[in-house]
């Protein structure tokens, strides 16, 4: 296992900063995982940069502004989609990234769309887990919080079916996401364990995805570490918190050190 933190927690505009404070080695094992935006040159060719000099594990959040996976193919969005996940891929197989995270959709659906936006979604899917392999890059399908407006387009046990229809997928469990979908999170581990490489951690009210510190809501860490323990004891810690968090660098060696003394 690794630890991760997610250059969410201080903003976009700071991010060569937590790179080169992480590139310090602060903390044993220590890694970033950097979000690899692609609708923006002057931000990835920044990207680059941070990643030419940096030394420490980096994971990729992929794209998600400007990207939306349930694009048909044939249309523009769908080109966009694919040219997008080719730079990433490419860019994670030339730095030795250890996955990349990916968002099924960015959007709620309506009843009438839904299940056409499932099919393209599912085809999409493998087709870009495909494309990872072919880069030798591991794609990491994230559970994603319910839409407030419209339906998800895929609610736990559709999730779930993912892996049930394409044994080659992988999963990354976001925490918060599943605090607030109310997934039976010990069932999944179950059945899907060996396919869950990482974890997004962070914490919320039940209701609102707010990425708060893991002590800042209401779900029951206690319980997730003993799952984690018991299934994916390997699996990488992701720290996904927003700048409202507010937090100092040793802000983050409390919460490492404290994660440590329960995971290890």
């Amino acid at each position: 296992m690794g630890y991760f933190i997610s250059s969410l927690i201080k903003g976009m505009d700071s991010v060569e900063e937590l790179a080169e404070w992480i590139d310090s080695k602060p903390y044993p094992d220590l890694g970033i995982e950097l979000i690899a935006f692609t609708h923006d040159e002057k931000y990835w060719n920044n990207l680059r940069r941070i990643l030419e000099k940096t030394t420490c594990p980096v994971t990729f959040h992929g794209p998600y502004i400007n990207v939306e996976a349930t694009s048909a193919e044939g249309s523009a969005e769908y080109d966009w989609l694919m040219e997008s996940y080719n730079k990433v891929f490419a860019l994670a197989q030339e730095y030795g990234v250890k996955h990349v995270v990916f968002h099924y959709t960015q959007k709620g659906f309506q009843p009438d769309t839904i299940e056409s936006a499932k099919n393209i979604s599912q085809k999409n899917i493998m087709t870009l887990i495909e494309l990872a392999e072919r880069y030798k890059v591991d794609m990491l399908i994230e559970n994603l919080a319910f839409p407030k407006n419209g339906l998800p387009l895929y609610n736990n046990d559709e999730y779930s079916a993912l892996f049930d229809d394409n044994p080659r997928a992988l999963s990354i469990i976001d925490i918060g996401h599943a605090h607030i979908n109310k997934l039976d999170l010990e069932q999944f581990l179950k059945s899907y364990g060996d396919r869950v490489k990482a974890y997004h951690l962070h914490n919320n009210d039940g209701i609102n995805d707010l990425h708060n510190r893991i002590m800042d809501g209401t779900f029951d860490y206690s319980n997730f570490f003993r799952l984690y323990k018991k299934y994916t004891p390997d699996a990488d810690i992701v720290l996904e918190y927003e700048p409202h968090t507010n937090m100092s660098y040793n802000d983050i060696f409390c919460e490492l050190y404290y994660l440590d003394k329960y995971l290890r």
